[in-house]
């Protein structure tokens, strides 16, 4: 009998050891699974959000109040490499984000250099957070370091071939080549309808649409984020915002049909997280009609966000230009730029103004609950298109 019972136990134990074995495995596999679902979805367009929303969510918390403004900016330096000023307002203000000018570049490896010693100091002064290294890139007029660049033809000059697919062509030789320099940023595409100086493929949105769709397909290709520009579409200003303000009366339901449209019909064509929107610091006063596109809630939260579907990152223009420095407070300019629907503001050229929008900025947050929260879910925003980004090879 005690043999029987010895017998007994000893299979019971071998079947609760099966048991745990098996669910060890099962265990196992499902982590591996999810693993592998999560790192599958960071870069697709929303198959991981809840992914991607975790881990955004998790760095965000690491991040300083400091860190998190910190993030909704981008700045330019003044020289060619990060000197002592460069690496105080880096460290001091912890700047998430940096574009660069002709100013900045001497020679290809110069550029790499710098892009590479950008990239470290920003990381470091932001929980290890990666930094969108920008330049302007169009082609034609707008071209930075030409003495090192192919010589990229003019959007006009694209349009007038009426070969979409030369777009993407060029788009692709751009973005390679920015890569190469350890950019991971370019704002162009101009969407906009017959802007001077040759930036525009056409004055017929459809044609705008086809061309500008085969750049941003291009710039995918090579793995660099690129930015339509400049929402609502500037096509029809009068007065250069690099100098002064500016009013477009034109309808909204002509603004819909013809200026907006390359914007609306692309949101609608291209995953958000491939392609950013920069916004103009131009009136319309048929969309709002005390506040320039950058400040205002109705076009950038109202249209971009609400009516379009927009879920991508919005950036205002340069806050230095003369269309909003000669009428606002750089102190309030950042503020209300991220109410309205911004998510990240450029300040190019000045490091005292650059100082002044960030100070304005942290006073908010640190003061205002309702401006906290929104922030918040801003700065996730950004983080969330880095991590997805890092995943896909953008970073």
């Amino acid at each position: 009998m005690k043999n029987k019972n010895r017998h007994s136990k000893f299979i019971y134990s071998i079947i609760v050891l099966l048991v745990i074995v098996v669910l060890g495995v099962a265990a196992w596999i499902w982590q591996s699974r999810s693993r592998t679902d999560g790192t599958a979805a960071a870069s697709g367009r929303t198959g991981t959000v809840s992914t991607l929303d975790e881990q955004a969510r998790d760095k965000v918390r690491s991040m300083s109040p400091q860190q998190r403004v910190g993030q909704l900016m981008m700045i330019g330096i003044q020289g060619t490499t990060v000197d002592q000023d460069a690496a105080y307002q880096i460290a001091q203000y912890h700047m998430g984000n940096v574009i660069l000018f002709d100013r900045n570049m001497q020679s290809t490896q110069q550029v790499k250099d710098l892009n590479a010693a950008l990239a470290r100091q920003i990381r470091r002064q932001s929980q290890d957070t990666p930094p969108f290294i920008a330049v302007d890139q169009e082609g034609g007029f707008v071209l930075r370091m030409r003495e090192a660049f192919p010589r990229v033809p003019s959007e006009q000059q694209l349009g007038e071939q009426g070969d979409p697919a030369a777009a993407r062509t060029w788009a692709l030789t751009t973005g390679k080549k920015l890569k190469e320099l350890g950019f991971n940023l370019n704002f162009a595409p101009v969407v906009d309808l017959g802007s001077a100086s040759e930036r525009s493929y056409s004055s017929d949105p459809a044609v705008v649409t086809s061309f500008a769709l085969q750049a941003v397909q291009g710039y995918e290709e090579a793995k660099i984020w690129c930015s339509l520009k400049h929402f609502p579409g500037i096509g029809k200003v009068r007065t250069d915002p690099h100098l002064d303000g500016d009013q477009v009366a034109a309808s909204r339901e002509e603004l819909l049909a013809a200026d907006m449209k390359p914007f609306s019909d692309l949101i609608r064509q291209v995953p958000h997280d491939k392609m950013f929107i920069m916004v103009s610091n131009v009136t319309f006063p048929a969309l709002d009609p005390q506040l320039p596109a950058c400040v205002s809630q109705p076009v950038m939260t109202g249209l971009l966000r609400q009516q379009f579907g927009y879920e991508g990152l919005i950036l205002s223009d340069d806050m230095e230009m003369g269309a909003m420095a000669k009428h606002y407070a750089f102190s309030d300019m950042g503020v209300m730029a991220i109410r309205a629907g911004a998510d990240i503001v450029l300040v190019c050229h000045d490091y005292g103004h650059e100082q002044e929008t960030y100070t304005g900025l942290l006073k908010a947050y640190e003061n205002d609950e309702s401006f906290r929260k929104l922030v918040d879910e801003k700065v996730t925003r950004i983080v969330r298109t880095k991590l997805a980004g890092q995943a896909a090879g953008y970073l």
